[in-house]
């Protein structure tokens, strides 16, 4: 391991102490690059995405400021980007406008965040339940307090997370779905890792998932993950979605060291679980890293139980990074990734649904936003001297009919043979040579343009190809400099 590496990383653990700034903001394409360079992780661990970190590959007015953000604090930055595509967004328009207000505040071990959001697609989406009648919608994306100690944190609030090895996605629990409020705390040694969740689901909005009368709906998850020194660390988790008519919460399954895959299959509570194994190793050398998530929905010992007749259904999400295996003066990387979700996956029979158990939060998967269908991305990624970096490589992806919101075949319990991708008769194939490149001018500004050459084929319209390529530039502004520093602040 290099110096620089090194430096960063004793920068990157004062930052999880220091505060940091959360995961959907005008620096994620920058920090995506950096997270696949092994430049960032997101927690001890490094299973865990709460924020955007330290990145020694770009420039300094890019990324968080540790000697500042570790001392006592109010900051606000605002950014507004627009959006322009030949492809419409959910408006049916071809441009997009957004814009977000963070607000970060730190005193000695306590911190408290919150993100307005708002966005001209939230009028046009299904699942936006709240006010759509005025000139813009918008919602608290984050907003929770946070003590922070030597050993773990918790935090009370509105949370957005990834749980996983991938700094932008999770199949397991992402940051795909609107934001919800829960009870999150961590603890962590030199060489483990745990954490558990608790959030009660809004009731009001539950219809949307239920499909029926209203019903407490209550999502837990918890993780631990065991660390071996910087070469590795894997780790399993196990999130419960479950209902009440009423009153209090199965506290069997709120329960943080218990077991839930036990308590599922033993049929103690009613309940969908999601089993997950994640992980990530550097095979000899730091320059090279695989990284996976294999994830089980309704996890079966057997099906010698009459309870037991539904298969398992599963999903996985890997990936391979090489970085800077040529002799070229630029910051650059390789990557292969795959990832597939079969194709019940996520989804509950009609009855579970009337039940609350399908694993949505207002119409949006809790996990991956898709299922049913597979995903392959190759690519090569330069970085050039802080401001700017690029992307070029293939993309394939295959997807049949079925979503999230699909019902389960039937309520009648019993196995199926899910049929090869391949042989579907349904299935939508494209295939996408793509560039994508990034440009960014001091803390004030940043571009994105995205090209894909995209040919598409639908097995319901026939066998042949059609060209439909797809451009898209995003321009955002903001302001990072409104940095209130206070006047009592530790001796440094």
């Amino acid at each position: 391991m290099t110096q620089k590496t090194i430096a960063a990383l004793f920068v990157l653990c004062i930052l999880f102490r220091a505060g940091s700034v959360p995961l959907e903001n005008w620096r994620m394409p920058f920090f995506k690059i950096a997270a696949e360079q092994n430049e960032i992780a997101g927690s001890p661990s490094g299973m865990f995405w709460d924020d955007i970190g330290y990145s020694s590959i770009m420039s300094k007015s890019l990324r968080p400021d540790t000697s500042r953000f570790s001392r006592n604090h109010w900051m606000l930055e605002p950014a507004f980007s627009t959006a322009v595509s030949n492809d419409t967004f959910v408006t049916g328009k071809h441009q997009n406008i957004h814009f977000d207000l963070l607000s970060d505040f730190r005193f000695k071990n306590f911190s408290v965040r919150t993100v307005l959001d708002v966005d001209q697609s939230n009028k046009s989406d299904p699942g936006f339940v709240w006010k759509t009648d005025r000139i813009a919608a918008g919602l608290i994306e984050e907003a929770y307090l946070q003590y922070t100690g030597k050993y773990g944190f918790a935090r009370l609030g509105r949370l957005k997370r990834c749980w996983g090895p991938f700094y932008d996605r999770s199949i397991l629990l992402s940051n795909y779905p609107f934001a919800y409020d829960a009870f999150e705390w961590q603890f962590h040694t030199s060489f483990l890792e745990f954490r558990h969740l608790f959030s009660a689901l809004p009731r009001l909005y539950s219809w949307k998932d239920t499909g029926g009368p209203n019903k407490d709906r209550y999502l837990v998850a918890h993780a631990l993950n065991f660390m071996f020194g910087r070469w590795a660390s894997v780790g399993v988790s196990e999130t419960v979605l479950f209902s009440r008519e009423s009153g209090l919460p199965d506290l069997q399954l709120v329960n943080p060291v218990s077991i839930y895959s036990v308590i599922n299959t033993n049929a103690e509570g009613p309940a969908n679980l999601m089993l997950g194994f994640q992980g990530w190793v550097h095979p000899f050398t730091d320059k090279i890293t695989f990284k996976g998530q294999v994830v089980f929905d309704d996890f079966q010992v057997d099906d010698a139980s009459i309870m037991d007749k539904e298969p398992m259904h599963w999903a996985c999400d890997a990936g391979f990074y090489w970085v800077d295996p040529l002799l070229i003066p630029l910051n650059h990387h390789l990557s292969i990734e795959y990832r597939y979700l079969s194709k019940w996956m996520y989804t509950v029979s009609n009855g579970n649904t009337y039940n609350g158990e399908r694993y949505t939060y207002l119409g949006r998967s809790l996990g991956y936003p898709e299922n049913d269908g597979d995903w392959f991305r190759a690519a090569f990624t330069a970085v050039g001297k802080n401001y700017w970096a690029a992307t070029a490589g293939l993309c394939v992806a295959r997807k049949d009919t079925c979503t999230v919101m699909t019902p389960w075949f039937s309520d009648t319990l019993g196995y199926t043979k899910e049929e090869r991708l391949s042989k579907r008769a349904h299935l939508k194939t494209t295939i996408a040579p793509f560039i994508e490149a990034h440009g960014y001018f001091r803390d004030y500004c940043d571009i994105h343009f995205g090209f894909e050459s995209r040919w598409i084929r639908d097995k319901k319209e026939g066998d042949d190809y059609s060209y439909d390529p797809r451009l898209s530039l995003t321009v955002s502004i903001h302001y990072c400099d409104f940095f209130l520093l206070f006047k009592k602040n530790e001796k440094e």
